[in-house]
């Protein structure tokens, strides 16, 4: 399943890069259609959504303490969580691109935004312990199960390449890249008696993770224009590289003995904001050059 997911994102990606540069009217298609309002390039975002953490595989084993003998099996599973984030979105008059304009550039990135938040993740752990006798069988069983959450807050930022496929007015794709720094603000209990009865004994390596997390994600998604200067975006986002606490930059947290790899569903609402002039108190008339320049980028110029 995490390998399915990571695919359908960086599938997404790959189409998203290979189409060419937007028609000439399509900046004016990403806004909506034309109104009287002038708008800036920079814009309040709004994110969130639910949250799902994939564990690792079970893990089995067998172990002999002197006082006792059998097997272990050591079995992960996710829980459901969520997360919110605000900031501020600005798009790009100019977007990053390579190429030659003849032959049609390819948009690197055309948006950045920004927000800071939180998140609230968890899983469960489940351990069975089977006690053997020197045949190898079993003759007694105890498991245990233990489920836990931490939140932290969350500061994010990601460089996106949005495009509207030909002849679609109302929807386009979008994919982004980003790096996000987290920090546990809520800690699960790291002294149960799941750990001092099951982990500490049995598990073969147990650990968890530090508070701050450093990671780089991607994410890919659906948007739609609701209104001239508002954006709604429905997709995914999951970390792809872990590069604090640094585990051969595995992106999961570590805790019990397992690994949560989060996967995220976001909704995304971007709402441009509007210019303000000395002449008008509604942005709606200003300064003719002002209004001439945000004609021609609503035009593609």
């Amino acid at each position: 399943m995490k390998q399915f997911i990571t695919l359908i994102i960086l599938g997404l990606a790959t189409f998203s890069f290979a189409q060419k540069d937007f028609t000439p009217n399509s900046r004016r298609k990403a806004f909506g259609k034309v109104d009287n309002r002038q708008l800036r390039l920079t814009g309040l975002q709004i994110e969130l959504g639910p949250a799902y953490s994939f564990g690792s595989k079970t893990l089995t084993g067998d172990f002999n303490n002197g006082a006792s003998r059998g097997n272990y099996e050591i079995d992960p599973s996710g829980r459901f969580g969520g997360y919110i984030d605000i900031g501020l979105a600005h798009y790009l008059k100019k977007p990053i691109a390579v190429g030659k304009e003849e032959k049609g550039k390819i948009i690197l990135f055309n948006m950045v935004d920004w927000g800071l938040g939180f998140k609230y993740i968890g899983g469960k752990e489940e351990t069975i312990i089977n006690n053997t006798d020197v045949a190898g069988n079993v003759v007694s069983s105890t498991d245990e199960l233990e489920k836990f959450y931490n939140g932290y807050v969350t500061g994010r930022f990601s460089l996106h390449r949005s495009f509207t496929p030909k002849k679609w007015e109302k929807v386009f794709f979008d994919t982004h890249l980003g790096v996000n720094v987290d920090y546990r603000l809520i800690t699960a209990d790291q002294n149960s008696n799941y750990h001092n009865a099951f982990v500490a004994p049995y598990s073969p390596a147990f650990q968890y993770h530090k508070p701050l997390v450093a990671q780089l994600h991607v994410g890919g998604g659906v948007g739609f224009k609701l209104r001239k200067g508002t954006n709604l975006f429905v997709g995914l986002r999951t970390p792809i590289v872990g590069a604090w606490e640094w585990n051969k930059a595995n992106p999961a947290n570590y805790w019990f003995s397992s690994r949560y790899w989060p996967v995220f569903l976001h909704v995304k609402v971007i709402n441009l904001f509007q210019k303000r002039t000395k002449n008008s108190c509604n942005g709606v008339d200003g300064n003719p050059n002002d209004k001439k320049r945000n004609e021609e980028f609503m035009m593609g110029n």
